[in-house]
């Protein structure tokens, strides 16, 4: 199969696009000489620029005008690709691509487009974030029993597509070019370790650990071992990192969420020794520059979207697991058991263990 110009169609969300990185450095194995382009929204085309295996970003404003479609369309057209892969399951994500004539177009059946398809796989159902139980019966916990739900990492899941084109379907560990990045945008303190922070999480309430013991966590930590935290995430999680870093204390704590570009917020979670956070497109971004992590799980699975899925990993995963984990929802229906179950002092324990060190809570 001799493939020059192939077209990775992204996703929309961070922690799904750096899912989708061992996949694209699969394929390009298979295809050292090809020409590799990547079709994303504004808000990842800095992700995409820091792939060593991209040499093309074609970004595409979210749009539902027709001539920002015959845009896209016109420019696809000119660079002549001979196949694309559509990680996305939208529609919409494989409509440009078509239009296009673009020869191979690879993708999963899903939202009634197979006919714009040429190479269309059957999603598993191991991928699909099915809760173990109905809202219903969480809601009257005890009156049912979870049922049997089986999971498969994500990243498999973009690995059957590009297996069609040739790629060898084992996983990998996800890599950025960091050192593309430009200078640190915000001079940072030289004078003690820095660890990240990610209080938020943007799908839902759900997904966020208290923020109280987010705050217990890092006093300890920053107190016995002389760290310094930062805090980060997107422009939602501004107000409640600032909330947090004022808690944790200016000597402790610094707050630049909301306020670092994507590859800037790359370049400074390759400078930090470990990220503790919630389930978030951080994580997955800590985990794609090497920075190890402890992550809170609750309302979402590991087994299905945890920082990594090769053996080995120096990613750490604290869960405590209800009947009614995982249940995916954006907001918990009763008294958020999930994350409460989770103790300040496991935390610590954790991420001390991480960095090799005892502390306490206060």
């Amino acid at each position: 199969m001799n493939l020059r110009r192939i077209l990775i169609r992204s996703t929309n969300w961070l922690g799904d696009a750096v899912m989708t990185l061992p996949a694209v450095q699969r394929l390009r194995q298979a295809h050292p000489q090809a020409h590799f382009a990547v079709l994303t929204e504004p808000k990842l085309a800095d992700l995409w620029r820091l792939h060593p295996d991209v040499a093309e970003v074609i970004v595409q404003e979210r749009s539902d005008c027709p001539l920002d479609l015959l845009r896209t369309v016109r420019e696809l057209r000119l660079r002549q690709f001979d196949a694309a892969v559509i990680f996305p399951n939208s529609w919409r994500s494989v409509l440009p691509v078509w239009l296009a004539r673009v020869p191979r177009r690879v993708g999963f059946r899903g939202h009634n487009r197979a006919w714009m398809l040429t190479d269309v796989l059957e999603e598993s159902g191991d991928y699909a974030t099915r809760p173990v139980m109905p809202v219903e019966d969480i809601r009257k916990l005890g009156a049912g029993k979870p049922g049997s739900v089986t999971f498969r990492h994500h990243v498999h899941r973009h690995l059957e597509l590009v297996a069609r084109l040739g790629a060898d379907a084992t996983p990998c560990e996800p890599k950025l070019n960091v050192g593309a990045v430009k200078a640190d945008e915000f001079p940072l303190p030289t004078d003690k370790p820095l660890l990240a922070l990610s209080v938020g999480a943007e799908y839902g309430p759900a997904k966020r650990w208290p923020l109280d013991r987010f705050v217990a966590v890092a006093k300890a930590v920053a107190e016995s071992q002389q760290v310094r935290w930062v805090l980060i995430g997107g422009p939602k999680d501004a107000d409640l990192a600032g909330e947090a870093a004022q808690k944790i204390g200016s000597d402790a704590a610094i707050n630049l969420a909301g306020q670092t570009t994507l590859g800037g917020l790359c370049r400074l979670l390759a400078r930090c020794r470990l990220l503790l956070t919630n389930d978030s497109g951080p994580m997955h971004l800590a985990a794609a520059v090497g920075t190890p992590t402890v992550t809170v799980f609750g309302s979402t699975e590991p087994m299905l979207t945890g920082p990594s899925v090769t053996p080995g990993s120096r990613h750490v995963i604290l869960r405590h697991q209800p009947p009614c984990s995982p249940c995916f929802l954006r907001e918990c229906p009763i008294d958020f058991r999930c994350m409460t179950a989770v103790s300040a002092e496991e935390v610590v324990k954790a991420v001390c263990g991480a960095l090799n060190v005892r502390a306490t809570p206060q």
